[in-house]
């Protein structure tokens, strides 16, 4: 299956890159895991997405970090300390690529496209994820620079605004239906799944590197 056939032929790949390109859960499960102990990292994924979309304006995601933790924290009855939202800050920060992430993103400028990231993030923190590899992302976009956040449509109204590029042009690679694919699909962009995590949806691929052959 070619997504390009009968398409205008795309020049840009945008991908989300907490879940999809570095693997932020495996870096938040062990922080979490480590101070608290088993059972609470899906309390405070959830607590995240529910955050994500119901905020309607702008506030720095380390906030809203903090905030989830310190939920799962009272929900733990352990007492908090503000430190351990900074180590978390951190951690999350320093989430390493997925395995197949460089090497995807490789053949993928190899073949001409543009790469660019949509982020539920900080300029700050984002520059901290991407050290050493940001020679394989083009374009930068960050809810700091759009004062938005995904899973609102908004988000990626503002982000291909200020990539410049038409939706017709674009084609966005996500692990999540919830936060990115249901939205940038609502503007008539193409979203392709990226399968982290088991969610369904279609085209959905298992290795950044099969892009490559759905794209060309």
């Amino acid at each position: 299956m070619n997504i390009a056939m009968g398409s205008p032929m795309a020049r840009v790949v945008s991908f989300d890159l907490y879940g999809t390109l570095v693997d932020w859960r495996t870096s938040i499960d062990s922080y979490i895991t480590h101070i608290l102990g088993t059972g609470y990292v899906d309390s405070f994924f959830q607590c995240d997405l529910e955050s994500v979309s119901r905020l309607e304006g702008y506030k720095p995601y380390s906030e809203i970090l903090g905030e989830c933790l310190r939920r799962v924290f009272r929900g733990a009855g352990k007492p908090w300390r503000d430190l351990y939202r900074e180590a978390l800050v951190i951690a999350f920060a320093k989430s390493p690529p997925f395995p197949d992430t460089l090497v995807g993103l490789m053949l993928i400028k190899e073949k001409g496209f543009e790469t660019a990231v949509i982020s539920n993030t900080e300029k700050r923190l984002i520059r901290i994820t991407l050290a050493g590899m940001e020679h394989l992302v083009d374009r930068v976009v960050t809810a700091e620079d759009i004062g938005v956040y995904k899973p609102n449509r908004e988000a990626f109204i503002r982000a291909y605004r200020v990539l410049g590029i038409d939706y017709s042009q674009a084609i966005h690679v996500s692990a999540y239906p919830q936060y990115d694919l249901e939205a940038a699909r609502s503007l008539g962009i193409r979203a392709v799944h990226l399968n982290r995590y088991g969610y369904r949806w279609e085209p959905s691929i298992e290795r950044l590197e099969d892009l490559v052959g759905l794209i060309s």
